[in-house]
């Protein structure tokens, strides 16, 4: 379980970059929809990340605690 948790972080963090390299595109273009957009994407791509890292931390509290 902690190696798919661990690729599908993986998989979200090369998302997270596809949008950053988004968001600096449409800079260029000056169309601040978009911008605002992509940054919701982020936001939401961090936090989902960060749960499933914490979820990581608890699996294996309980699994040293199991032990």
């Amino acid at each position: 379980m902690e190696h798919l948790v661990n690729n599908l972080i993986e998989h979200l963090i090369n998302k997270r970059n596809e949008e950053i390299k988004n968001i600096e595109k449409y800079k260029q273009s000056d169309v601040q929809d978009l911008i605002l957009i992509c940054s919701g994407k982020i936001m939401e791509l961090d936090n989902i990340i960060q749960n499933l890292r914490d979820m990581l931390i608890y699996h294996n509290h309980t699994k040293s605690l199991q032990e």
